[in-house]
Formats: structure tokens, sequence, C-alpha cells
């Protein structure tokens, strides 16, 4: 590591961020080496690490993303009340690759933080809590890294925004957000500046920085004004601007003085790259003898740096030298990317994919730049004029920019009216500081976090998530599956609950086995129990695993094999995905090296179906099996080829009494339960050559004279009354004021059902969505459904909480259908 990496901050900042579950604010003075720790963050953390910034160019440098491209924030002020937070939520749109990607990210770094909106923030804020259902956490559970400076450049708020905002923040810094208000991250200030070697140098600044310049500071500093300086030719001097037009002009005139021939390069923009994230000129003029400034570090030779002044030495159409001190350098076009983050469909791993890419000689003419472009450069050489209307904290950055006193310029005096620090900066930093010892405060947060994710480990909460979904899904069709469906997954549910019992006994022996050595890596006793749980754990999830793919659900409805399909596969993901974390235990555990491990999950993917047409059956009770099969293979063929349900061709029953009677004509086709003349004319021939022909093989004759002999079931009168459908005596009922219940004991149904028909009604509009949900709960469920319409109803259900129900949503999608057909 390079020697800004070995000072103690620095490493216990690192391990902060990687061993615990803290939010940090990592802040310091310039030229502390906080845009080094994000570089060496980004290169060995092993969590699912996101870096975002609040402008392009910022998000370029720090290698990440906007904040805006990131969670699609509006441009207009966010008002962190009920209302506004269900507007943010109800306008914005993510496909299901973004939702998945916010929910797999654990560390959110926030780059250049001191520029951020309290607003800003506080929308963050409540898009993580929503999407992540975590509704009551901070962040929705997400650790958060805030990198920056207040001291520096603030947040930009235009005099009409603000006239919003004020009414709910103090200020327009992100350290008064609500979230922030909530839960304050920890300060970790970098306190070794690597920029400025003087001693006296790093003392003004610091004064600078805190406004305690006195009288005699303010002398020495002043020192530096030199009225009507003019650097010699061969003085890289760069002047720092407050704005952008006077930094624009300066390098234009000067370049103009030069006499030499204008060399244009234009750069190479491939793909989605937005203007405004310009890391350099797409129209780079240069002339020899102009003064020019790298903008990114040379990471092979070392011979220049981001902020690293030189002069071009000479041009060609397609090579550029620059002359740094004695030193001729050849530059090589670099290239940028404009990246997005994603979750890789294959493995499920996050990574960034490049949307676009620059590529353009790391140079821009450097007479002069803006402060604000400065932020993060080092110059040995500065003029300032300070004398300008600066705002809060731009002369600190103006001065801090430089390595020595010696190497500024100032081209007017420092007023002490611009030297100014806000004081809304220095009481929320004050607010931020962390009461107590660092080291201890890192100790005590790294237990808690080992806790938290043995408790992961051994808890299986996402299994029991799932289960209690696919439970759900096969009460909701039980009418629609096999009679073996509910006892099946209650069976499951309780040997997956009888391990949840023995993990619990479990985890109360690891809380007493941590409390004998703080660390856990050095805690044998809890390493043996750790490995010993693992050993015991991993064969029984297996074996659930196992009964989950031999799973013996059947349904010939295509609707409910869908949502049990969808509940089914994510219920044994999950279990993968749970088993494959345990098998972390194998090894010494490690905060580390559990996290490497998670990090190099590949999502597996299944294939398990509960439709009949999809499904391989046992076959228990059949007669002439494997007739059975090749029948069952020709009716799923036919049914395939001609988008066809199976109901309408065969069903089970049909193949079963097929096998069991052997039909040798149309005529005893004709005999068996769900044959008409229809179909017989039209797939009578397929079938009965697959019956003669499995008949002869097996030297077997037909059995449709037990068919004949089989007595018939009686055929009721039909009655000349018109019959009732039984929704619409349901109907009645409600209509006549009674309540579900009454309903319900009327018609010996459950409420259940008396509900379900309510609930079918909304669809037709003969029942009222309001006639059985409140007014919030509908408001709530709409909301819902119109910020995620890719969702199923299950993933609303969970989202929702346990105060709505899966009848709840259904009554809003089908008053939505209603509302639709009403349109038409």
């Amino acid at each position: 590591m390079q020697s800004v990496e070995r000072n103690e901050r620095f490493e216990l900042a690192y391990r902060f961020v990687t061993e615990t579950q803290e939010s940090i604010f990592l802040t310091g003075k310039a030229g502390t080496g906080k845009t080094t720790f994000l570089k060496y963050l980004k290169e060995h953390t092993a969590k699912n690490t996101i870096v975002a910034a609040p402008t392009g160019v910022a998000a370029i440098n720090a290698g990440g993303v906007t904040l805006h491209s990131l969670f699609h924030l509006p441009f207009h002020p966010f008002l962190p009340t009920n209302a506004g937070k269900q507007e943010l939520l109800a306008k914005i749109r993510y496909n299901k690759q973004r939702l998945q990607l916010l929910r797999k990210m654990e560390v959110l770094v926030i780059d250049e933080v001191s520029m951020v909106r309290c607003d800003v923030m506080d929308a963050i804020d409540t898009i993580l809590r929503s999407v992540r259902w975590q509704h009551a956490v901070p962040f929705g559970g997400v650790q958060v890294l805030f990198i920056g400076d207040l001291f520096q450049l603030p947040p930009v708020a235009q005099n009409q925004e603000w006239q919003v905002l004020q009414e709910y923040y103090s200020s327009t810094f992100f350290f008064d957000s609500k979230v922030i208000q909530e839960q304050m991250p920890l300060l970790i200030e970098l306190t070794t500046i690597y920029r400025q070697k003087e001693e006296l140098f790093v003392k003004l600044l610091n004064k600078v920085r805190n406004n305690q310049l006195d009288a005699e500071d303010l002398e020495i500093l002043n020192e530096r004004y030199i009225p009507g300086f003019q650097p010699d030719r061969d003085e890289t001097y760069i002047t720092l601007t407050s704005h952008n037009n006077q930094a624009e002009l300066i390098n234009r005139q000067q370049l103009q003085r030069l006499t030499a021939p204008p060399y244009t390069y234009t750069a190479k923009i491939e793909g989605d790259f937005p203007e405004n994230s310009y890391p350099a000129d797409a129209e780079l003029v240069l002339r020899e003898g102009a003064q020019v400034m790298f903008l990114k570090n040379d990471t092979v030779g070392r011979r220049f740096f981001n902020g690293k002044i030189g002069v071009v030495h000479s041009l060609t159409d397609d090579e550029i030298i620059v002359r740094c001190g004695n030193e001729n350098i050849r530059v090589q076009k670099e290239t940028w990317d404009h990246s997005r983050y994603t979750l890789n469909r294959t493995d499920g791993k996050l990574e960034q994919d490049v949307l676009g890419t620059f590529e353009q000689y790391p140079l821009r003419l450097a007479w002069a730049i803006t402060i604000h472009k400065s932020q993060g450069l080092t110059f040995e050489k500065v003029m300032i004029d300070a004398g300008l209307s600066f705002t809060s904290g731009q002369v600190y950055v103006a001065l801090s920019r430089c390595t020595s006193l010696d190497g500024i310029v100032l081209l007017s005096k420092i007023q002490p009216s611009v030297i100014f620090s806000n004081q809304q900066v220095v009481d929320g930093q004050k607010a931020l500081l962390p009461k107590g010892s660092l080291p201890q405060r890192f100790e005590e947060a790294r237990k808690v976090f080992v806790q938290q994710l043995l408790e992961e480990l051994f808890s299986f909460p996402q299994t029991n998530v799932a289960t209690k979904q696919l439970q759900q899904s096969i009460s909701k069709h039980k009418f629609d599956l096999n009679e073996e469906a509910e006892t099946w997954i209650s069976n499951w549910q309780q040997q997956l609950q009888q391990l949840c019992i023995v993990a619990q006994k479990f985890l109360l022996q690891l809380n007493e086995l941590s409390k004998q050595h703080p660390l856990v890596e050095e805690n044998a006793p809890l390493q043996k129990r750790v490995q010993d749980a693992g050993n015991y754990f991993i064969p029984r999830l297996e074996e659930l695993q196992q009964q989950l793919k031999q799973h013996p659900l059947i349904t010939e409805h295509k609707t409910a094999a869908d949502e049990v399909n969808e509940q089914l596969n994510n219920l044994y993901v999950i279990l993968h995905t749970e088993i494959y974390f345990l098998q972390s235990c194998k090894q010494p555990f490690g905060i580390t090296q559990h996290l490497k491990h998670k990090l190099n999950l590949v999502t597996t993917r299944a294939n398990l179906s509960s439709y009949a047409a999809n499904k391989k059956q046992t076959a228990t009770g059949i007669t002439n099996p494997e007739l059975y099969f090749q029948l069952k293979e020709w009716r799923d063929r036919i049914c395939d080829e001609n988008s066809l349900p199976i109901y309408m061709l065969a069903n089970s029953h049909s193949l079963q009494d097929i096998c069991t009677y052997l039909p040798f004509t149309k005529e005893h086709l004709l005999l068996l339960s769900g044959f008409g003349k229809a179909k017989v004319d039209k797939y009578g021939d397929e079938i009965l050559e697959l019956v003669i022909d499995y008949c002869e093989e097996h030297n077997l004759t037909t059995n449709i004279e037990a068919k004949k002999a089989a007595p018939k079931r009686e055929r009721k009168e039909k009655s000349t009354e018109a019959k009732v459908d039984t929704k619409t005596t349901t109907l009645t009922y409600f209509t006549e004021g009674k309540s579900i219940t009454e309903i319900a004991t009327l018609r010996n149904l459950t409420a259940g059902t008396i509900e379900g028909h309510l609930v079918d009604l909304i669809k037709t509009g003969s029942v009222k969505v309001n006639q059985l949900l409140s007014a919030e709960k509908l408001q709530t469920i709409l909301n819902r459904i119109e910020l995620y319409p890719e969702q199923t109803n299950t993933e609303h259900k969970l989202a929702l909480g346990d105060a709505y129900s899966f009848t709840d949503v259904r009554a809003v999608q089908n008053h939505l259908a209603f509302l639709k057909l009403s349109e038409v």
C-alpha cells in the first residue's frame, strides 16, 4: 500500500466499513487521502458495493454512477411528508433487475457528500425502505459510507427551491436530512495531511477552514499578495476562479496569444455518454507552448498525476508531447467509462456494465480552472483572486489546492469578510463527532456484526418467508391441486420448523461462547460449534431441497400452476443460497472469509413445475402405467403444439380411464369420461393406435365390458328452474346487508369462500372495492401496484406486511380490471 494508506485512521475506517454494519461519514481536510481510501475500498471489499456521486463528473472520477441515475430521482425538491413519499414512490418505475440490484446492495458509497442536498438524502432513504421491504430501518438496512468534506463545496439550492424546503429542513446539508437525524453515521476524520508538509501553512489552512484567522494570520497570508504579478514563461501557474466563464476566458485569451498553429483533437465517443459528464473537452484545441493539466494518474510509469501542470512541447496530428520540468512526456489517449450497475443474469452477481466510452487525450488548458473543478486536485503553483464573491468554503478549497504557501500568489488581498465558514457546517460536524473511543466502538460494532452474520446463517430467514409464500399459494389453489398438496407442504414446513427450533437453541449457545473471547477468529470453542452446526444443518437442508425437487404437486390448471411454480422455484433458489452460505462453516469462520464466500455465490436456476403437462408423475395407483405415460406424453405434445389447456383434451382421470378399460374402438371411447363425439372424431384414431399397440405388445385385450357393467350414477331430474349461480346467491345476501360471516353461516361455506365470491364480483362491478376495503388500505395497495406493476400479488403482499391479505391485493387488482373494462 502507498504511505497514505498506512495511517491508523485509514485502517480503522476501512475495517469499520468492511467488518461492521455501521454507516460511516469519512471526512478530512483537503489532501488527507479520501479519494485514495475510496479506490482502495473498491479494490478490496468483499461486500456488494455501489459507488455514487451527486454530479456526472464526480461519478466518473469516483468510478461510479450518479445518484439520480441509480435511483431515478426527480429533479424537483422532495418533501419529507407522507404525501411527498407516496408521490415519489408512485412516479418511480423500476424494472425487475433494478429492484434486485437495490435489494442485493450491501454498501452504498456516496462520494462528495458535501454537495448532496438534504431532501435528496431523504428521497434515497424513502426508496430503499420501500424496495427492500424494511420500512422501519434507515436506508432499508443498507450500510452507507458518506465521503466528503463539509468545509468545501456546499449543496446547490435555488432560491425558489429553498423557499419550499426551509419549512422542513434547518439547512440544505445532508446531515440535516430526516434520515441522518434519525440515525447519525459514525464520523471518522482522516487527519494526516499528505498534500502540504509545511507546518505553518497547515496551521493557516486549519484556521481558514475553521474561521479562526486572527490579524497576524491574515497578515501572513496577505504577504502572498503580489500586485500585477505576471509569471515567467517557464513558470506553470494556474489561476483559480470562482466562475466557469472566467476560467474559459483566461484560457481562450492565453491560447490566442500563442503564434504556433492550432491542433484540434476530437474525442471518440461511443455508446451512451452524457455531455454533462464529459471528463475532458470533446474538442481539445492546443498550440505549442500551451499550459495544460493532466486529467488522469499515470498508474504505470507514474510520470504524471491528475492535476499535474506542464507545457505543450510539440504537436502533430497523432502525437502530443508535454514538458514537465526537465522531462518530456509523450501523452497517450485515455478512455473513461460511463457505466451502470447491473446483476449478472447468469450468476446473479453485482457488476458494472459499460454504457459508453469517452476516448481523448487526458489534458485540458490550465492557465485557469474553477475552484469547483479543482476539488481533489493538487498544484504546486496557483494564482488566486480571493477578492471575488466566493461562497462559504471556497477560499479554503482554493488555498488548500497548493502544496506550499510559497506556491501561492494572491491577485487581490484576502479580506476578513471572505474568510468565513458556514456556522451550520461547524455545528453539523460537531453533532456528528463520535463519543468515546473509536477502537472500542469498532470492537463493539464488530461483535454485533458477527452476531448478525451468524443469525442470518442459522435462522434461515429467507427460507422461512419463501416457505410461507408457497404454503399460502397452495392453500389458495387447494381445489385445483391434487389431494396430497396440502399434506406435503405441511409436512415440509414442519421439518423446517424443527430445524429452526434446533437452530435457535444453537444460537443461544453461540451467544454464551462469544463472551469467552471477543474476537471470533480466535475463539476456538465458538469455531468448533460453528463447524459442527454447519455439518449438522447442511445435510438436513439438502434433504429438504431434494424433497422440493421431488415434490408431488400436480394441477391441470395453468393459472394455478403459474403461481405455485413461481413460489416453488423461489423457495428452491433461496434454499440453495442458504445452503451455500452454510458451506463457509467448513472453514474457520471469520468476517472477511465469510463475506468473500457469500460474494462468490452463483445463483442457481430451478425448473420445478406443478403443471400436469410438464410433470413427471409417479405410477402409484395407475393401471398400465407405461401406457399412461405414453398417453400423457402424446397429450402434452398436442396441447403444447396447439396452445390448449390440458383439460380441453384429456385430464388425468380421462387418461386413467383409458388405461383401466383399454378401449379398442371409437364407440368404446365414447363410454369413457371426458370424451364426446367431436373429441373422439378428432383425436380417437391416435388414442386407439397407442392403446392397441400397447395391448398387442403385452398380450392384453380390452376391458371395456367392466366399464359397461359398472353401476351408472343416477341422473338427477333436470330442474325446470333456472340454476342460480353461487356467487349471485352470495351477492343477494351481501346486498341485503349481511356480513361475510353471516353469509358463510347461512350458506354452510367458509368465510374465505364468501370473501372470494365478493372479490370476484368486483371485476364485474356488482361489488365496489370500497365495500370491502378501507380508503387507506385501497390507496396504499393502489400506490404499491402503480409503483411496481410487473410484480406478482405475492410480492405486493409481502412488501405490504401482515396488515394486508392476498385477498386485499386481489380485490384491488380486480377493481383495476373493472376500471379498464369500463374505459373500453
